[in-house]
């Protein structure tokens, strides 16, 4: 692999101040790294090709709105690079909503102070729930967007299980 993952101190114009807050907070071993990308390879295939990344280690991170009447929900999707999400009782069921659909891309990046195509699940505004593929714990370390669109994250899958707002599903990733 082609690109140099740091502490997170040390790369921390790639994160926005909230992302990085949280790794600093929660993450005390320091385990989780961050690495500068050119922002034309950011996708998965591209990141894959310039930067011998294996797909296998790529997460995709997508934003749903779920709604039950006046209430709305927020989750961030986890699935693996070339995977879709399964958007039935898969996410209905966790966010007990009734209807899922794709958030709103402004309101995500305004609302997380994200950019758009490095939507992260890490560092995520209180409220959204990350539903996570259990696939993705097959691979012991993980890379997903940084927030910014000219970094990326490596984390240990296992990570994810020990954030409070995280539920692993089964079968949400699907072909």
């Amino acid at each position: 692999m082609k690109l140099e993952f740091k502490e997170i101190a040390e790369n921390k114009d790639l994160l926005p101040i909230q992302v990085y807050e949280f790794i600093r907070d929660f993450d005390r071993e320091g385990l989780v790294k961050a690495a500068k990308i050119d922002p034309a390879f950011a996708d998965g295939e591209s990141l894959s090709r310039e930067y011998e990344v294996p797909y296998e280690m790529e997460l995709n991170c997508l934003i749903v709105e779920g709604q039950r009447g006046d209430t709305v929900k927020y989750a961030a999707l986890v699935v693996p690079y070339g995977k879709r999400a399964n958007m039935n009782a898969k996410v209905r069921t966790p966010l007990d909503v009734k209807k899922v659909s794709f958030a709103d891309l402004n309101y995500v990046c305004e609302v997380t102070g994200m950019e758009y195509g490095s939507i992260t699940p890490v560092g995520l505004p209180e409220g959204f729930m990350i539903l996570i593929d259990e696939s993705i714990f097959l691979q012991k370390e993980v890379i997903v967007g940084s927030g910014k669109a000219n970094g990326k994250l490596l984390l240990p899958s296992d990570l994810f299980k020990k954030m409070d707002n995280c539920i692993v599903v089964e079968g949400l990733a699907k072909e």
